[in-house]
């Protein structure tokens, strides 16, 4: 989830729970705490596409070593503010913001290795939007005005409360979204006689009522995307051959396997001389109007070998000449029932 988000709702969270005991104090420890997760970023950096796939949301999301950390610094944060949060209270705090961002993570589809280091696999529900608007800016609102109630703590309490149970309707209306999303593609397929082994759906970016679906097989991906205020709109659907064998064969097999368990079923190989361009098909199109993969998806990682050693590089999105004011046209427009 974007950091705005985490640090909007662990200020909702920190007023709810620290706030008539420390005042507004309570909101900067819990938007912090909610964003410590994501300190990872320190060490994962954007840049290395192998530590940001491996060790991005990787030991600091994981739930039970989240609760290890949180017990130290609950007990610091308690001498800090002179025993006027009980440790009982603080240790709350700091699991519902850490435990929190993980969860919330969770609902997105790039992956959580919630129960590290027992298991390293990535669990995603693939309900919500990395960036969503309607679910981050009702609650930005409200805990922007809860800031400025420095006297009346009641009022600002009932703000970041209302902050939270908004959070919590917004995403349970996601689960239900995501049932609807889910009868249409499966009904979708069985119609078009798609052969898919596999398949998610996710909402598109910055909302939840456009969503796409991904399905795969051995030797194909297929997507299609559609609006859930036009379910009567058939899906059109988009195929593309995976060239696994490409994979198989690649010269830089320990990259490849980094990238098969973050992305697979759902990737696509391409060829281009002697750099391997590798699709996570996952994270859905940029441009619905593109043919050409690499100006059509999301993410787009290169293999490539240098003085013998294995090279990963990765392109996104924004590096691809998007315009944002014509992909938010072209969004809304989507959203409205055009298609492709």
């Amino acid at each position: 989830m974007d950091s705005l988000s985490h640090i909007v709702i662990g200020a909702a969270i920190g007023e709810t729970l620290l706030g008539k005991k420390i005042g507004r104090w309570g909101m900067l420890l819990g938007a912090v705490a909610k964003s410590a997760p994501d300190f990872d970023l320190f060490y994962t950096g954007l840049t290395d596409p192998r530590a940001y796939m491996c060790d991005h949301r990787a030991h600091t999301h994981s739930l039970f070593i989240e609760a290890l950390y949180a017990i130290p610094i609950a007990w610091l944060l308690v001498k800090l503010f002179k025993q006027k949060v009980s440790f009982t209270r603080m240790l709350v705090c700091m699991l519902a913001c850490l435990w929190g961002h993980s969860l919330l993570d969770w609902c997105t589809n790039f992956g959580t290795q919630l129960l590290l280091p027992f298991t390293n696999e990535n669990y995603s529900l693939n309900t919500l939007a990395i960036v969503d608007l309607l679910f981050t800016v009702p609650m930005l609102i409200l805990v922007l005005i809860a800031v400025f109630h420095r006297k009346n703590v009641v009022r600002r309490n009932r703000l970041a409360q209302t902050a939270l149970m908004y959070c919590c309707v917004y995403l349970g209306l996601t689960f239900i979204n995501k049932a609807q999303a889910e009868n249409i593609v499966q009904d979708s397929m069985a119609k078009n006689n798609i052969p898919a082994t596999a398949h998610i759906t996710n909402p598109t970016m910055l909302n939840n009522i456009l969503w796409y679906a991904v399905g795969s097989n051995d030797s194909t991906v297929f997507i299609g995307e559609f609006s859930l205020l036009h379910r009567k709109n058939p899906i059109k659907w988009h195929s593309y051959p995976r060239h696994q064998h490409l994979m198989q064969q690649s010269k830089s097999p320990k990259d490849m396997a980094i990238l098969r368990w973050f992305g697979d079923p759902y990737t696509i190989a391409q060829a281009n001389a002697d750099t391997l361009n590798v699709y996570a098909v996952k994270f859905g199109r940029t441009n619905m109007q593109e043919s050409e993969l690499q100006k059509t998806f999301v993410f787009h990682y290169k293999l490539y070998q240098k003085n013998g050693q294995e090279m990963m590089g990765m392109e996104e999105a924004n590096e691809k000449n998007m315009n944002f004011k014509e992909s938010f046209v072209d969004l809304w427009e989507r959203i409205c029932g055009r298609r492709y």
